[in-house]
């Protein structure tokens, strides 16, 4: 038995890809066909490939099979109206070009054939990018009994979906359950000030995350969004050199209902701390972006409380979380899916997290008991969070 390599790159690669491409194309032709069964077309294997095909292969005006191009940008909520993935050019014939011709977002491409509901994913953690294909588990735990943690709730949702956009989903199955806590503790993918405040109205859920900081401030030492005074009576702005902007104007950023603020570029030429402020030597004025006022509120109280030790003492909770999810992939293998499809996935998650909850009860006996063996030394890990809470 013989086994060729695929080509590395380059012209090969591409007649490579083509050729499959035809390939494909041929048994979709002969499946289609007026004089074949009619039920081939409708087995779910055929319709995979078909839409597979579709996502990755085109015919240009002269009848050529095209290859689609790769991502070229992020998936992000506020694209996905979009058609393509690129600037949408397209020729006199309505038809892509073809240097602009790309597979669709994350959220519809199937990456698999062996599990079609499977998507791909890339992160960006401390500990550097991660990539992969599957789905995301989202688990929620108690952490204020008098007993062991024990996880109330899991949430599976397809891999490109991000953090928040399963926060509603998670809080309405914590209600239903009879669940609904005071306060929620989050990590950031989950937080923004929208989010904190429409959490409080829907649910009557305290939202306790950090909020992200000023991309920008690393880019000027000197003043930041906070150190400007908002007069939401007269929708202006007024810098810390006393200097008031004229009235804001609505606009929207990433789709999202925004303030736009623009100090006169005069008085920011002649400002002493032009530099320090704006960060640009071209004269330019000051320009900041404000949200809604119950949101920009909220912005600027948790950035000032998240540099407090009260606040980081509060949060640091939220490390048992983060041995919860670290017991669930390492000690039970939560990411290695063993199941097919979203549904069956989700109940690979809930027995997971299940079983770890069996192993916690087992190890908590009622006052006035001894267990049978000595228990297990606290590992340095839950020493650690236990003097961050304390």
């Amino acid at each position: 038995m013989r086994y060729d390599r695929l080509p590395r790159g380059g012209d090969a690669l591409i007649a490579y890809v083509l050729k499959v491409g035809e390939d494909g194309m041929h048994i979709l032709r002969a499946v289609y066909r007026d004089d074949a069964p009619p039920g081939l077309r409708d087995l779910p294997a055929v319709q995979v490939l078909r839409q597979v095909w579709v996502q990755q292969y085109w015919y240009d005006g002269d009848g050529q099979l095209r290859w689609r191009g790769p991502k070229s940008t992020r998936d992000r909520a506020s694209r996905r109206a979009t058609e393509q993935r690129n600037t949408g050019k397209t020729k006199a014939d309505g038809r892509p070009d073809p240097a602009s011709a790309r597979v669709p977002w994350s959220s519809m491409e199937i990456v698999t054939p062996h599990d079609p509901e499977a998507r791909y994913s890339q992160k960006v953690t401390a500990a550097g990018q991660r990539d992969w294909i599957g789905y995301r588990d989202h688990q929620s735990e108690t952490c204020d009994s008098p007993g062991p943690n024990v996880i109330v709730q899991v949430v599976t949702r397809p891999a490109p979906e991000q953090d928040i956009d399963a926060l509603d989903r998670i809080h309405q199955g914590l209600t239903t359950q009879g669940f609904q806590p005071t306060e929620h503790v989050v990590d950031g993918g989950y937080v923004t000030p929208d989010s904190i405040h429409r959490t409080e109205q829907q649910w009557g859920i305290r939202l306790l995350g950090p909020v992200r900081d000023d991309p920008r401030a690393s880019e000027r030492s000197g003043f930041a969004k906070e150190d400007f005074h908002i007069d939401w009576q007269a929708r202006t702005l007024t810098c810390p050199r006393g200097v008031t902007s004229p009235p804001w104007k609505p606009t929207l950023g990433d789709g999202h209902p925004r303030l736009s603020v623009l100090f006169p570029r005069k008085a920011c030429r002649n400002c002493d701390n032009r530099l320090q402020c704006t960060g640009n030597v071209d004269g330019k004025g000051r320009h900041i972006f404000l949200l809604p006022e119950p949101q920009q509120k909220i912005q600027t109280k948790v950035r000032k409380e998240q540099k407090t030790d009260q606040w980081r003492r509060r949060y640091a909770i939220r490390a048992g979380c983060e041995a919860t999810v670290s017991e669930t992939v390492h000690a039970h293998g939560l990411r290695h899916c063993r199941y097919r499809g979203l549904a069956k996935a989700h109940v690979q998650h809930v027995l997971t997290a299940a079983g770890a909850n069996i192993i916690r009860l087992s190890e908590c006996f009622p006052p006035g008991t001894a267990p049978s063996h000595p228990p297990r030394p606290t590992s340095h890990f839950q020493r650690i969070c236990q003097r961050l809470t304390n």
